[in-house]
């Protein structure tokens, strides 16, 4: 008997993907579309992430670096981040998500 292996969540996990895109374009997705939250993202060694959930689209879309642009961009002040994400696109929600923190 053959049987074929379904992809589906129960079969099979596949690695999240993240989607990343430069200053310019994210504001002009933001402008278009429109962002439902924004989600500073604390990682290790003290640096943050910033993620925008766009409108209408599945994904988180991170803004990427200068250099690389499907790497996520690493804030060293999570102020800084704060303040970059609220010029690129006022959302109504903005969520600090503190728990990938590494604890002290």
């Amino acid at each position: 008997m053959n049987e074929t292996a379904v992809r589906d969540s129960t079969t099979r996990a596949d690695p999240p993907r993240i989607v990343c895109a430069r200053y310019d374009v994210l504001r002009a997705l933001a402008d278009a579309s429109g962002v439902e939250q924004i989600t500073l993202w604390a990682i290790p060694n003290k640096r943050y992430q910033v993620s925008f959930r766009i409108k209408n689209h599945a994904q988180e879309w991170y803004l990427a670096t200068l250099r690389n642009k499907s790497k996520p961009r690493a804030f060293v002040n999570l102020g800084a981040a704060a303040h970059i994400a609220y010029g690129l696109a006022h959302a109504p929600i903005m969520i600090v998500n503190m728990s990938k923190a590494l604890q002290k």
